[in-house]
């Protein structure tokens, strides 16, 4: 019986979120996944976690403007900082984990079940993720990286959806300019 208070994981997708987190290297491509979570569609790719942090890290020093000042965002002191600082302690506790894996290889099945359950998978990470509005709108559309709660995701399926072309975009060979 699961408390009223602590939302439902899917235990599949949380098995298979936590597979590819414990991934090194990282798949060339995750599985495409389609999750709902309260009425919208998300659609991307599952990258491990550790990953997923490495690539903001790198997107957010490429967006931002560097000051030397200090301000938020400052290579030194701003949005890079927080995720590299993510990213490394991310790093380290995936090489850690697969030591710990390595030396509890040895253990009967029953306890390694017993300590996979002890630090729970609670996140899923995305590359080339979309969010789809009712219309079938891609928000936004060349995709981005996304993390969401895996007690948020309500279904789940494998695949990829493509954001449907907009009205305006549709060729229309009878309409001349």
């Amino acid at each position: 019986m699961i408390a009223a208070d602590v939302p439902e994981i899917d235990d599949t997708l949380a098995s298979m979120v936590e597979l590819i987190d414990t991934m090194s290297p990282p798949p060339s491509e995750g599985p495409g996944v389609i999750l709902t979570l309260s009425g919208l569609v998300v659609s991307g790719r599952i990258i491990p976690h550790w990953q997923w942090f490495e690539e903001v890290e790198h997107a957010s020093r490429a967006a931002f403007t560097v000051h030397t000042g200090g301000s938020i965002d400052d290579e030194h002191g701003g949005w890079a900082t927080l995720f590299k600082k993510d990213s490394e302690s991310l790093t380290q506790e995936h090489n850690a984990l697969a030591a710990a894996k390595d030396a509890l290889g040895s253990l009967p099945e029953r306890y390694q079940q017993r300590l996979a359950h002890l630090d729970p998978t609670h996140f899923i990470h995305l590359r080339e993720a979309r969010i789809f509005a009712p219309s079938g709108a891609a928000l936004p559309g060349n995709g981005m990286h996304w993390r969401g709660r895996l007690s948020a995701v309500s279904g789940w399926s494998f695949g990829q959806l493509e954001p449907t072309p907009s009205v305006g975009a549709i060729d229309n060979p009878g309409h001349h300019g």
